[in-house]
């Protein structure tokens, strides 16, 4: 399932200012068995610990469903409110989940920031993925979606639909530093809609090895790739592609990170991001 492509725009906030304080906080609502429910605990821990904070966070505009509604120009953001659950969707082997940003903020630096977000899984699926021990980092990747990856990337000018390119010069550096490339990161064009444009790129349906390696292993079983292949590992590249959309993180950015989103930005358009198991 992918939810429809949400138009945002950004509602005035009260003029006053206040003290930006760049951390970091997931909260996590969830609904369902609570068999699954210290999954997302666990990933909004994961994801606190690797994305620090933000690199400026002082609100300037929120859309109009945002938890920040009603607040004051430069009021730091600090909690990103997540709904999540797992219910019956379809049964097993068919739709996984979804999930995604639902409302952002614009911040002093320009950045598209998440604020609110949905995750969704189908209860047969995660039941399964839980016997096969895999549960755990479909729920880091799809929270990752929520956050940004992916879903929030044309928004801070670092991606373009089609062109199947990241060009965030943070998770470049450690493309090329990491896994020995030249250029950009390869995007996925493959896979349709919630797959392409928003992961890294690997062979269609995963199959087979990239080639592309890192100490960590191939680039196959990346956690941030369309589909789901294990041993699973999370990598500098896309930590650092966090950096580019607004967050500072546990890796070194690059000096004087540039392509911020033009001034004055109204509109947004906010995608959520499917997570495919391999064929």
């Amino acid at each position: 399932m992918i939810r429809p492509t949400l138009l945002v725009v950004f509602a005035a906030v009260c003029f006053t200012t206040a003290p930006a304080r760049a951390t970091l906080t997931i909260d996590v609502s969830y609904t369902g068995d609570p068999l699954f429910e210290p999954y997302f605990a666990a990933a909004a821990t994961t994801w606190q610990n690797l994305l620090v904070g933000y690199q400026d966070g002082a609100i300037q505009a929120v859309s109009s469903g945002s938890s920040y509604i009603g607040g004051f120009v430069g009021d730091p953001l600090t909690t990103v409110y997540i709904t999540a659950q797992v219910s019956p969707i379809d049964g097993p082997g068919m739709i996984l989940g979804s999930a995604g940003p639902t409302e952002v903020a614009l911040d002093a630096a320009n950045y598209i920031l998440a604020t609110d977000g949905e995750m969704t899984f189908d209860s047969a699926d995660a039941a399964n993925l839980v016997s096969a021990g895999s549960f755990g980092n479909v729920v880091l990747h799809e929270m990752a979606h929520v956050l940004g990856f992916g879903t929030l990337w044309t928004n801070n000018n670092v991606a373009s639909v089609g062109t199947g390119e990241f060009t965030g010069p943070n998770a470049t550096a450690y493309w090329q530093s990491e896994f020995g490339q030249t250029g950009t990161p390869d995007v996925e064009l493959d896979g349709g809609p919630g797959t392409a444009n928003g992961h890294w790129n690997e062979n269609l349906g995963g199959a087979g090895l990239v080639g592309i390696t890192s100490v960590d292993g191939d680039l196959r079983n990346e956690l941030m790739t369309g589909w789901l292949n294990s041993p699973t590992f999370i990598s500098d590249m896309t930590i650092a592609s966090f950096i580019d959309i607004g967050f500072t993180t546990i890796v070194a950015p690059v000096p004087e990170a540039s392509g911020f989103l033009a001034m004055g930005m109204v509109f947004a358009s906010v995608a959520a991001k499917r997570r495919r198991p391999a064929a």
